[in-house]
């Protein structure tokens, strides 16, 4: 059976993969480049999406597996002897994920994710109320919905963001702005964005599966 550790080495590697990437994108746009800034910002949304959505990946699965493999969580204190090896693992996937899935999307936010554990495991389990990079996770994530939410109030919560300490961005460096623009361009911590991102993730992912 898989374990959170497996799941946290398929995670890390993919984002240390991303990184690559994204360097050697970064060396190679720009005039007389292979890639034109406008290229490179577009290819960098799908980044930052990849990025976001191995995370969400990430808490789904290591929450699947500590349910199916916790002896004093709601499954195996309920149901003593399974009839088969893989059991367990079903029938967490069934008690979490929406019962429309996949068919139907649902979000797995952090935030819900500490719900359930709190509701499916016992006290004690690995999942903070808040990790200890909960506000950049929250940024985040508002940077990522202005990419996947085609929406007036996603687009207007990007632009508050970026205004905003750490980016405080001023009108002038808003003038054409993309998110992936900003995600290629601007910097967050002494990183350019994207590689700042990528740092919060792993940063979380060490929280959560030392």
């Amino acid at each position: 059976m898989k374990t959170v550790n497996d799941s946290k080495a398929e995670i890390m590697t993919t984002l240390n993969h991303i990184r690559t990437v994204y360097n050697k994108l970064h060396a190679q746009s720009g005039l007389h480049r292979p890639f034109t800034f406008p290229d490179a910002h577009k290819l960098t949304e799908g980044l930052l999406l990849s990025t976001w959505t191995h995370w969400e990946e990430f808490i789904q699965e290591i929450l699947i597996i500590d349910l199916a493999t916790t002896n004093d969580g709601f499954l195996k204190k309920d149901i003593k002897k399974f009839r088969t090896i893989g059991a367990p693992m079903r029938y967490a996937e069934k008690i979490l994920n929406h019962p429309d899935s996949p068919e139907k999307f649902i979000e797995w936010d952090y935030s819900v994710v500490q719900k359930r554990a709190n509701n499916y495991l016992a006290a004690g389990h690995r999942y903070p109320t808040s990790l200890a990079r909960q506000n950049d996770i929250d940024k985040l994530k508002r940077i990522r919905n202005g990419i996947a939410h085609k929406s007036d109030k996603a687009w207007d919560s990007f632009i508050k963001l970026v205004r905003a300490a750490p980016f405080s961005l001023t009108g002038t460096q808003l003038r054409g702005m993309t998110v992936g623009r900003f995600a290629f361009s601007h910097q967050w911590n002494g990183n350019f964005v994207l590689i700042e991102s990528i740092n919060v993730i792993e940063e979380c992912v060490n929280e959560l599966v030392p």
